[in-house]
């Protein structure tokens, strides 16, 4: 049964600048590569927001679409455009780069939101901001920090309840946890087409 309390967001706002084009819409697997982690939010959310300045050339996944609110701000303002826009108190956000998403990562997630703004993988890389929970109440303190000048996605929530859930809890969840976060930032980093 898809999550109602949820929507699930998925941030295409980045230039690719490491990548060359617009990676969102490089193929992968015989699909564009934003279609991945939408096929992953569709099975598990039954509102879906798709946030980017440039709607025009994401009409195939037929989501609905809203800007930044702060054009050029990067993730962060991504994250205050969903929050303002989503008609459910909690929002799931990923980045239309993460073509591996585990669904029962996601579902844990949803499922540790009372009493927290954020509930967010920690890695032995770091806090994971753009594959986590936010609720409404995150709202204020984003968008005041965003008014302050921060744009660094950590430093937003720095004023925030954070529920941080760790490796060895996530490595319980799922078989290869670390798989979830994966990104594409270079040609490179696709996988190769079968021949």
């Amino acid at each position: 049964m898809l999550r109602t309390d949820f929507t699930g967001v998925l941030l295409a706002g980045g230039k690719s600048r490491r990548f060359g084009s617009n990676k969102a819409l490089a193929r992968v697997e015989g699909c564009y590569l934003i279609e991945h982690p939408a096929r992953v939010l569709a099975a598990i959310f039954s509102r879906l927001l798709l946030v980017t300045n440039n709607p025009e050339i994401y009409g195939f996944l037929e989501w609905p679409m809203v800007p930044d609110l702060l054009p050029g701000a990067g993730p962060l303002a991504g994250i205050q455009a969903a929050l303002q826009h989503a008609a459910t108190p909690f929002i799931f956000v990923a980045g239309c780069d993460m073509p591996t998403l585990e669904p029962k990562l996601i579902t844990y997630l949803c499922e540790r939101t009372a009493g927290y703004d954020v509930v967010l993988p920690v890695t032995e890389a770091g806090p994971e901001p753009l594959h986590a929970v936010y609720s409404r109440t995150a709202l204020p303190r984003i968008a005041a920090a965003l008014a302050a000048g921060v744009r660094k996605t950590q430093d937003g929530l720095a004023s925030l309840r954070i529920l941080e859930i760790g490796p060895g809890t996530m490595a319980g969840i799922s078989a290869d946890p670390g798989n979830s976060f994966s990104n594409i930032n270079t040609i490179a980093d696709l996988p190769r087409e079968e021949s």
